[in-house]
């Protein structure tokens, strides 16, 4: 129930965040460094002061656990990955609810923004991934192909390309522009936890 910060070159722990009352699920920083946000399956979210560890905001507003969390590469706004079937879009300072993506059928386990931050992708549970307008919330895409739950998403650096991580034991890479399936990555044994670009 708690998330610790340490320092890359040494491994000496540096803070302890602690706060939360349930597991946590993830734990993302801010593109400049200096906040550290994180989801627990106590039905938060809270950010936190990377250098001091003071707790700068909790967000409480969540029916059911909360999987993920992600700030857009502005900073400004944060995108959490809820249990109960949606994704939610914050203000990253107040803590304002912004929009709720709804659309997909079962848990949503994962959130990205593209790298401008006009789009966010979720992941799900229902075999599927989406793009959402993160402004308006309104759904512009669904990804489907997988044979089991979504469980990771990540946008290329150019955001024309998704990746996608499946229960299913396989990574799928999609063109976003035609939109299509253009290759499928499998060999492991086990499900697929996450997926990254280089």
């Amino acid at each position: 129930m708690t998330a610790k910060l340490w320092d890359a070159a040494s491994g000496k722990e540096l803070i302890t965040l602690r706060g939360h009352q349930d597991g946590l699920s993830s734990v993302a920083f801010s593109p400049d460094g200096k906040r550290l946000a994180t989801s627990s399956q106590d039905k938060t979210v809270r950010v936190w002061d990377a250098s001091t560890g003071r707790e700068l905001l909790t967000l409480r507003d969540f029916r059911d656990q909360v999987w993920g969390v992600v700030f857009s590469p502005d900073g400004a706004r944060l995108a959490t990955a809820n249990h109960d079937k949606t994704a939610t879009i914050w203000d990253a300072a107040t803590g304002r609810q912004i929009v709720i993506l709804r659309g997909h059928q079962y848990s949503v386990d994962c959130v990205a923004f593209d790298p401008e931050g006009k789009r966010v992708a979720t992941s799900s549970l229902d075999k599927m991934a989406k793009i959402w307008d993160a402004a308006t919330g309104e759904e512009l895409l669904t990804l489907a192909g997988h044979q089991a739950g979504v469980y990771a998403v990540a946008f290329s650096p150019d955001g024309k390309h998704l990746a996608t991580a499946s229960l299913d034991a396989s990574a799928k890479l999609w063109d976003l522009e035609l939109p299509r399936e253009l290759v499928t990555l499998s060999g492991h044994s086990d499900k697929v936890n996450s997926v990254a670009f280089s």
